[in-house]
């Protein structure tokens, strides 16, 4: 059994719980933990990272590994792969909130925009403030690109994520800054997925992922799936 999960204090503490009984069944488990956000740690200590919306991409190849194999190593051998191939970043406009209370998870200046941003509404690593939409892209993109590092030549499956407020205009004008960054840097897009996938309630604003492909990979993403929050059709057809 292959236990899949974003990096956070609280989900290891609970999937670690779960591994220690399922053995006591007698059942194998392996645990591959998604740390893709960049931001919330350095690229030498990359396993303290925290999970956010990379985990999509990393998920529908894990899924598509499991569709076909058998073999539990080789499952976990391709979705490490996927892991350590896909590096993310965060921004947000403003805060989310808690639906109990209504308050809002951090305090953001109506000038100010915050950078770094976790998948529960938590504040990022810091807040300043608030410039055009390609100034903002162009800071996030230099890191994530420095991070693994994507070179020209590679081949990328990028991943722009709504928060949770903003509207699908406001992301393709990201899209399009992403798009000049990747052609420039001889990075070509083997698909573009957009959407809201890791959502905080009332958060604005946006994260971008990008996986670096080879053929194996390429051929686990582009086999249809479906499940409640996402589905592909197949060959680079998502919905």
């Amino acid at each position: 059994m292959l236990y899949l999960y974003n990096n956070y204090t609280g989900d290891v503490l609970n999937f670690d719980m779960a591994a220690e009984m399922a053995s006591d069944a007698g059942i194998r488990v392996v645990t591959v933990l998604i740390h893709d956000d960049i931001a919330s740690a350095p690229p030498e200590k990359k396993e303290l990272r925290r999970g956010i919306a990379g985990d999509v991409l990393i998920i529908k190849i894990a899924g598509a590994v499991a569709a076909v194999s058998q073999d539990l190593d080789e499952i976990v051998r391709v979705t490490t792969k996927a892991v350590e191939n896909t590096r993310s970043m965060g921004m947000a406009l403003s805060a989310g909130s808690l639906p109990e209370t209504g308050e809002p998870t951090f305090i953001l200046a109506d000038d100010e925009i915050g950078i770094g941003m976790g998948v529960h509404g938590e504040q990022g690593v810091g807040n300043q403030k608030l410039m055009p939409a390609d100034a903002i892209v162009e800071q996030m993109m230099a890191p994530i690109l420095a991070d693994l590092p994507f070179v020209s030549g590679d081949e990328v499956c990028l991943l722009i994520n709504n928060m949770g407020a903003t509207t699908m205009m406001e992301l393709l004008i990201v899209n399009r800054k992403i798009r000049q960054i990747l052609s420039d840097s001889g990075i070509t897009v083997y698909d573009t997925v957009m959407g809201a996938f890791a959502t905080t309630q009332e958060m604005a604003g946006f994260s971008i992922s990008l996986m670096k492909l080879d053929e194996e990979l390429k051929q686990y993403y582009d086999m249809p799936a479906a499940s409640f929050g996402c589905k592909w059709t197949g060959s680079r057809g998502q919905s």
